[in-house]
């Protein structure tokens, strides 16, 4: 069956929940640097969490917030939810009390887990605490799973999936060409609660009999001593992950390595080409989102940047007025932000986008939202982006318009505005050069490690930053 069938059939909670635990063996599941957890002891977890959501009164079509640190029993719980045909709602461990709030106002739960103290391993088990909600919002009876989307360009949507459709897109991975399978190891270094390391990794993983593979921890030394201790035949991560990977001096290269895929941004042919030259595999590339999950693949980049591969298996797209639109059967938000997202079956993605005629190959050239007009001429901010990347004291840039083009910069060196702003004027035009820039060490950033692009938030948080680095030199007088 097509994933596009598979994805009109009714499929619930529990059903799902029993395809991915399959039969309890033996075999390798998740693997860290101290443990390794069997299907059997994934077994046990998955009935551990179900006996406290049982006896915390959680009852078929219920929706509980789950806020654990990414391990072995956030994904038993997640499977006991939907075993306990109940709804799962995922938060990231990172977001405050505050960002909590926001989130679950959108979409109220009866039931928010947590656990009793944090882990700091993948395999290590965590003690639940959870708490009992008046939760009373009205989710479409087919919705199993609630996810909120990165937020990085404004407020964050709130997206609902369906058994139905996560199967669907598990066996949509399973067909896309130099998918990991049950012979391989996946180390898994991008946020495996965001959808692409949930559904492929965590889900993909379980249904395939894939070993997956995870870090100490998320900084260069721990990531690449994974690489080298977990011997790993495929590593999914986000751009970050291959940057640092690709800067470690003591990665040697890795002859069993033969998939490296990166998603979550479009990774730059700086970073594809160094991480190929420490390691000796080719960096390929995974565009989706949280609404439709995965869009295209190149999983072993055969096509040169910007493509992002051709559409997956049951995946239909369309290139309309330059943007990337892709076929739905129904809407994937749970909540209406008032902006024109669906429409006739068709999702807008908001990206600037070209589809190659010959190979079918997608290209992401940029934002729609980025691309303005000033004095009749338009102008195009990921450029100018791009430029400012180039300053050896930048690591890293977002540009925006009010009345004024204005540069958020994080610099290095002592590098200030006067000095950038000269520089800028010699390589860009003076409608295209930035009128205002903004600098500081490191730009703020989703727990993701997408970084922010909404211009409220980019200014709320320089304008703490400048007050709390105020606040301490006047302490320090």
């Amino acid at each position: 069956m097509s994933p596009a069938a598979e994805s009109r059939t009714v499929m619930s909670a529990r059903e799902l929940s029993d395809r991915l635990c399959a039969t309890a063996a033996d075999e390798p599941v998740w693997v860290d640097e101290e443990e390794t957890v069997s299907r059997q002891a994934l077994h046990q977890e998955v009935t551990t969490c179900l006996d406290r959501l049982t006896a915390a009164g959680v009852r078929p079509g219920d929706c509980v917030a789950v806020q654990l640190v990414p391990g072995v029993t956030l994904f038993a719980l997640l499977l006991a939810v939907w075993r306990a045909d109940a709804r799962a709602m995922l938060l990231d461990h990172r977001l405050t009390e505050a960002e909590t709030g926001s989130l679950t106002r959108l979409c109220p739960p009866e039931f928010h887990v947590r656990a009793a103290a944090g882990t700091t391993r993948f395999t290590e088990r965590a003690e639940l605490v959870i708490e009992r909600l008046p939760g009373g919002f009205a989710f479409p009876e087919q919705v199993c799973l609630v996810q909120f989307t990165s937020g990085s360009t404004g407020r964050a949507k709130v997206v609902g999936r369906s058994a139905a459709s996560l199967n669907a897109e598990i066996d949509r991975y399973a067909a896309i060409e130099d998918m990991p399978g049950p012979a391989d190891r996946l180390l898994l270094l991008c946020s495996p609660i965001h959808t692409w390391g949930l559904i492929g990794g965590i889900l993909y993983g379980l249904a395939a009999n894939l070993p997956l593979l995870f870090p100490s921890a998320q900084h260069g030394g721990a990531i690449a001593r994974a690489a080298v201790t977990l011997e790993p035949t495929a590593i999914f991560g986000v751009a970050t992950h291959f940057e640092l990977l690709g800067k470690t001096a003591e990665l040697p290269r890795l002859p069993r390595l033969r998939v490296a895929t990166s998603a979550g941004m479009i990774t730059s042919p700086e970073v594809a080409e160094r991480f190929q030259q420490a390691t000796g595999c080719r960096l390929g590339q995974v565009y989706g989102m949280t609404e439709a999950g995965v869009v295209t693949a190149d999983l072993t980049g055969r096509f040169p940047a910007p493509s992002v591969g051709r559409p997956a298996p049951g995946i239909t797209v369309r290139a309309t007025g330059g943007e990337l639109y892709v076929r739905l059967d129904e809407t994937p938000y749970l909540v209406d932000d008032g902006v024109a997202r669906f429409s006739g079956g068709w999702l807008r993605t908001f990206d600037r986008a070209a589809i190659d005629a010959a190979s079918g190959a997608v290209g992401i050239l940029g934002r729609a939202d980025s691309v303005i007009a000033i004095g009749g001429i338009k102008i195009d901010l990921m450029e100018i982006e791009h430029v400012l990347r180039a300053h050896p004291d930048v690591t890293n840039a977002v540009v925006t318009f009010d009345s004024v083009i204005e540069a958020h910069v994080a610099a290095r060196n002592g590098l200030t505005d006067r000095a950038l702003s000269a520089w800028s004027r010699e390589r860009l035009n003076s409608l295209k050069a930035p009128k205002r820039y903004y600098l500081q060490e490191k730009l703020i950033e989703t727990p993701t490690g997408k970084v922010i692009r909404d211009r409220a938030q980019l200014l709320s948080a320089f304008r703490e930053r400048n007050a709390a680095v105020v606040h301490a030199d006047r302490g320090d007088r």
